[in-house]
């Protein structure tokens, strides 16, 4: 019986660890396995936090309700900066972005061929998901970079 090949592609061969976050359970788990990785390899890592703000119709809610546009900015940047804080402490380069946007187009958006995007499955948007589908899902289908998710 002839045994078939395995093609294993290594992590060193990623030049970059694009970590996507969001503050829930899942993202913390892919925290951990993102810097873990790059420990590992010696890659810088990219943390990604995209702010979806709540839009209704054509309202532009920055006018109507500024209070939630700070407070969803000021939750990304605690989410980023703990994800900055856990890489220092274990010797791990990260870089944060905060944008605006549609989560899974960001996410596409940010990541390059040569990179891995690291992200939990679960995220905040159970109703969404249940919706439109999930932003893991959609990153899954439409990225031509490889795709590491973290249940």
């Amino acid at each position: 019986m002839k045994k078939s090949k395995r093609y294993v592609t290594k992590v060193k061969d990623f030049q970059r660890i694009v970590l996507a976050v969001d503050g829930s359970d899942g993202s913390t788990r892919a925290v951990k396995k993102a810097l873990s990785l790059a420990k590992e390899t010696g890659v810088d890592v990219t943390a990604l936090h995209v702010m979806e703000f709540p839009y209704v119709a054509s309202v532009d809610l920055s006018y109507t309700y500024p209070d939630i546009m700070e407070t969803i900015k000021k939750e990304g940047k605690t989410v980023l900066d703990e994800v900055k804080k856990q890489g220092s402490e274990m010797g791990v380069h990260v870089k944060t972005k905060l944008v605006e946007g549609i989560p899974d187009d960001q996410i596409i958006k940010e990541a390059k061929k040569d990179d891995l995007i690291v992200m939990g499955c679960k995220g905040k948007t159970a109703l969404s998901r249940i919706l439109v589908g999930s932003v893991c899902e959609k990153v899954l289908h439409h990225s031509k970079s490889p795709v590491m998710v973290i249940r």
